[in-house]
């Protein structure tokens, strides 16, 4: 089980990007009292908080909708508090029409991530969602 903040993030994003739903996997590196705050964008209209549970239910919506997701981290930056910045670029094809999106269609986001650790887990996400207009 990594403990390094750049090892934990990389498990992470590898289990997030594969649309893993396995609890034991990310109990590995979420902390049990994880919160993942997705701020207001293109859909979610409102501030969205996510628990443990939370982040695999919504991870679970996301393999019924989505397909072939992608994400490239383009800068990072590890502060002095051990608190990670993460910019990057994500992106997935749409499996079935869902509002204004449309089958085979490619969606795609650009990502600022803000992430705090506990105990060797990340404990706090912060999301700043950019969509491209579908």
């Amino acid at each position: 089980m990594p403990t390094e903040p750049l090892a934990v993030l990389q498990e992470y994003f590898d289990l997030v990007q594969a649309f893993s739903v396995d609890t034991a996997a990310y109990a590995a590196v979420l902390h049990p009292e994880v919160e993942q705050l997705e701020y207001a964008n293109d859909l979610n209209k409102q501030p969205v908080s996510r628990s443990f549970d939370e982040i695999l239910t919504n991870l679970r919506a996301g393999r019924e909708l989505l397909l072939d997701p992608s994400f490239i981290v383009h800068h990072t930056h590890v502060g002095s508090t051990g608190t990670v910045v993460v910019e990057g670029r994500w992106e997935a094809t749409v499996l079935h029409d869902a509002g204004p999106a449309v089958r085979g269609q490619r969606v795609a986001s650009e990502l600022c991530l803000v992430f705090e650790f506990k105990d060797g887990k990340i404990y706090r996400q912060r999301r700043y969602p950019c969509y491209e207009p579908l």
